[in-house]
């Protein structure tokens, strides 16, 4: 009996098979959809962990991604705690990366790429958590938001 995914789902099931051959494992549970894009956009290698940076340059350059359908980018760095203020957790999250790549895009395609360096977008979360008090350390922007940032700059697509 056939179903209106069937191609759908042949799609996504040689995808999932070329995944586990080169090593990604099952990226795509946490937004890896749009990582595969956006490393793909920019000649990229993706690392496998769900800790530390998403991608990497052939310069081993390392970078977080953030991949959105919308003008929204999510830094999300866990609850608040005595133990790990905000500042060590942003600090550590960002250990040995070069910045931040923040692409919007529309179906498969990626549509605009902001870049934010470590060194402009640490300062700020941290500058931004010690002003809070909310139990969750989350800070979400928008494209205008990250080019306010000191050396953020609008890469082609």
């Amino acid at each position: 009996m056939s179903h209106k995914y069937d191609e759908i789902v042949k799609h996504l099931t040689a995808a999932f098979a070329e995944m586990r051959r080169i090593g990604l494992a099952d990226v795509v549970a946490k937004g890896g959809v749009g990582e595969i894009l956006l490393a793909h956009n920019r000649g990229h290698e993706l690392i496998a962990s769900d800790k530390g940076a998403d991608g990497k340059d052939s310069s081993d350059n390392r970078f977080e991604y953030k991949v959105s359908i919308t003008d929204q980018f999510n830094f999300h760095f866990g609850t608040r705690e005595e133990k790990e203020p905000p500042e060590e957790k942003v600090k550590k999250h960002f250990d040995g990366l070069k910045g931040a790549l923040c692409a919007k895009r529309e179906g498969e395609k990626i549509k605009r790429i902001v870049f934010v360096p470590t060194e402009s977008l640490v300062p700020y979360l941290t500058d931004h958590f010690s002003d809070t008090e909310g139990k969750q350390l989350n800070k979400n922007f928008r494209f205008d938001g990250l080019l306010a940032m000191k050396d953020a700059i609008e890469l082609k697509p």
